[in-house]
C-alpha cells in the first residue's frame, strides 16, 4: 500500500493546478528550490509574518505549506491568542516584520518592484530567452551541449525564483481595491471588469497571430502550410519569423518540461492564422466598468477609488506577462537542450528510451554527456516506471495536521492590512463551490451558442478543439492563450474572478463561465450548449 507521509512538518495542501502526476524530474527539483526562494524573498519585502512557501512532492504530488515567520520547522499547535500577541510584538524577526509591512503600504513596495520590472527583469529576461533560445543544440559537440545545459538551467532556476517573488507584488494591490470596494458595498465581478484591458501579455500572441493574418488577406493567399505563409510575402515571412522567435520556444500545452513548445505544433501556429479573428479592445469594456462604479461611489471616496483601479490596472498585467517570460520560455528552451541529450544518450545507451531523459537530475545529464556511466539506463527506466506508476494513485487533499488559522487582526503594524488583502485576492484565484447545477461566475457581457469541447488539458484541446468551440476544462494557464484566441468560449470547473480564465476571458472578450461544479462530467464532449456569463450559466441544448 502507498504511503502518503508529509514531507515536512505543518500542514500541506495538494496542488492541482500547474503539473500533472508525471511531472519530469527537473521540474520536482525546480519547484522545491524556486517557490521558497521566490516567496521568501517577497513575502520580506511585503513585511508579511510569513517566512515563505515551501513545496515538498509525495509520490509524483506536488504539496505546499505556508511556513510561519518563527517556529516554522516544527508541529506546533496554535498557540493562544495572547501568547501570539507577546510573541509578534517581542520576536526580533517579527518586530523587524511589522517595521517593514509599515514601509511596504507607505512606499508603495509593489509599484517599485513593477518599476524594477519594466527596467531590469524583464529586458534581462527577453535578451536572454533570445540568445538562449538561437543557440541550436544540435550544432554543439557534447561537451558543449553539457555547458550549454547548464547555462540554461541557471537561467532557468533565476527566473523562476523572479516569478514566484513578483506573486506578492502583483496581488497586492488588486487586494487592496477590492477590500477597499468590499467596504463600500461594489459588486466584485464588476471591480475586476475595471482591470480589463491591463494585461496586454494575455492577447500578445492573438495580435501577433492577426498581424500576420492581415497580411495574408491583403495578398489574397489562403496557405495550407507554414511554408505557404512564407512564401505569401516577404512582409508575411517577416512576421512569422518575429512571432516564432518571441513565441515559439515557450512551452505551450503545460508547464512541465514534457510539455509540447508551440514551434513544435505547426498546425496549431497554421490554425492560429487561418481563423484569426479581430482583437475586441479590452480597454473600452475596462473604462466602461470603472465609469459605472464611480458614479456609485460616494464623492468623498472617488479619488481613492480612481488610485486603487489606477495601482491595480498597473499591477495586473504582470500576473500573466510574468509566467510566460519567467517560466514558460526558460522552461522550453531547457526542452529543447534536455532533448537533445537525450537523443545522444539514447545512441549511446545511457538511456533505453527518449522518455527516461525526463527522470534525470540536471546534473546527472551533465554528468552522463561528459562520460560518466551513472546513472545507469536500467535505473533511470525503473524512475521512468515508478514515475507513470503514479499517475493511478489517489493523493490526499491535505497531508500532515490540518492547523487553524490564526487570527490576523492581532498581527503589529500593518500587517493585518496586507493579510486582509491577500486572503481575499486567493479567495478570487478559485471558487466556492457551486450548489446550482452548471452554474458559476460569469466574466462578460454577451452569451454564445456553441459545441462543447471538454478536455483534461491544453495539449488535448490542442488536439481535438475547431475554431469557435467552447473549450470545457478543469482550469486554464497561460499555456491554453492560444488556443482560447481561437475559443468562442470556455468553461472550467475551478478558478474565480482573478484566476487566468476570468483574465484572458476579459482580455479577448471572449464569454466564460468559471468555477462550474460537475462541468467535466455534466456537460457531454460534443454538446451544443449555451453560456449565459451575465447569470453565470451553462445550458446543455
Amino acid at each position: 500500500m502507498t504511503e502518503w507521509i508529509a514531507p515536512g512538518p505543518g500542514s500541506w495542501k495538494l496542488d492541482t493546478a500547474h503539473l500533472e502526476t508525471t511531472v519530469s524530474r527537473p521540474m520536482r527539483d525546480l519547484m522545491e528550490m524556486a517557490m521558497p526562494s521566490g516567496m521568501g524573498e517577497g513575502f520580506d519585502l511585503a513585511g508579511a509574518p510569513l517566512k515563505t512557501i515551501d513545496v515538498g512532492f509525495v509520490n509524483g504530488r506536488m504539496y505546499s505549506r505556508l511556513t510561519a515567520l518563527v517556529s516554522g520547522g516544527r508541529d506546533l499547535p496554535t498557540p493562544p491568542k495572547w501568547v501570539l500577541w507577546l510573541v509578534t510584538r517581542l520576536h526580533p524577526a517579527f518586530r523587524r516584520r511589522a517595521k517593514q509591512s509599515i514601509r511596504a503600504i507607505e512606499e508603495r513596495f509593489w509599484l517599485q518592484e513593477f518599476a524594477r520590472w519594466e527596467r531590469e527583469w524583464k529586458p534581462k529576461l527577453y535578451a536572454t530567452n533570445r540568445r538562449l533560445g538561437d543557440i541550436d543544440p544540435t550544432s554543439l559537440a557534447d561537451a558543449d551541449l553539457a555547458t550549454h545545459l547548464n547555462t540554461v538551467w541557471r537561467h532557468v532556476e533565476w527566473a523562476a525564483a523572479l516569478h514566484f517573488r513578483l506573486h506578492t507584488s502583483d496581488l497586492a494591490p488588486i487586494g487592496r481595491l477590492l477590500v477597499a470596494a468590499a467596504n463600500w458595498g461594489l459588486d466584485e465581478r464588476l471591480v475586476m471588469a475595471t482591470l480589463a484591458g491591463a494585461s496586454p501579455a494575455t492577447s500578445a500572441p492573438a495580435r501577433a497571430v492577426g498581424a500576420i493574418a492581415d497580411e495574408l488577406a491583403r495578398v489574397g493567399a489562403e496557405p495550407e502550410t507554414l511554408r505557404d505563409v512564407r512564401e505569401a510575402s516577404g512582409v508575411a515571412a517577416e512576421l512569422l519569423e518575429e512571432y516564432l522567435a518571441e513565441f515559439g520556444n515557450r512551452v505551450t500545452t503545460g508547464y512541465d518540461l514534457r510539455d509540447r513548445t508551440l514551434r513544435e505544433l505547426p498546425e496549431v501556429i497554421l490554425a492560429s492564422i487561418q481563423h484569426s479573428r479581430t482583437a475586441v479592445s479590452a480597454d473600452t469594456a475596462g473604462d466602461h466598468a470603472f465609469s459605472s462604479l464611480l458614479e456609485q461611489i460616494d464623492q468623498s471616496h472617488r479619488a481613492e477609488f480612481t488610485n486603487l483601479v489606477g495601482e491595480a490596472r498597473t499591477l495586473y498585467g504582470l500576473r500573466d506577462e510574468n509566467g510566460p517570460l519567467t517560466v514558460e520560455w526558460p522552461a522550453g528552451i531547457a526542452r529543447h537542450v534536455i532533448l537533445e541529450a537525450g537523443r545522444r544518450l539514447v545512441r549511446i545507451g545511457a538511456l533505453d528510451e527518449l522518455e527516461h531523459v525526463f527522470d534525470a537530475t540536471i546534473g546527472e545529464l551533465v554528468g552522463l554527456l561528459g562520460g560518466s556511466e551513472y546513472p545507469l539506463a536500467a535505473e533511470l527506466g525503473m524512475r521512468d516506471r515508478e514515475r507513470f506508476a503514479w499517475g493511478a494513485l489517489n493523493a490526499p487533499l491535505v497531508l500532515g495536521p490540518v492547523e487553524e488559522p490564526p487570527d490576523i487582526d492581532i498581527l503589529p503594524g500593518r500587517m493585518p492590512e496586507m493579510m486582509r488583502a491577500i486572503l481575499l485576492v486567493t479567495t478570487l484565484l478559485d471558487s466556492a463551490d457551486q450548489t446550482d447545477l452548471l452554474s458559476g461566475t460569469g466574466v462578460g457581457t454577451e452569451s454564445y451558442r456553441g459545441i462543447a469541447r471538454v478536455v483534461a488539458d491544453a495539449d488535448e484541446a490542442f488536439e481535438r478543439a475547431n475554431p469557435g468551440d467552447i473549450i470545457v476544462t478543469r482550469l486554464t494557464v497561460p499555456t491554453f492563450n492560444s488556443v482560447l484566441a481561437m475559443a468562442g468560449g470556455v468553461v472550467t470547473e475551478g478558478g474565480g474572478l482573478l484566476s487566468h480564465t476570468a483574465v484572458i476571458a476579459r482580455e479577448l472578450g471572449i464569454p466564460a463561465v468559471i468555477g462550474v461544479a460537475g462541468a467535466l462530467t455534466d456537460i457531454p464532449d460534443g454538446a451544443e450548449i449555451i453560456l449565459n456569463p451575465v447569470a453565470g450559466t451553462v445550458t446543455v441544448v
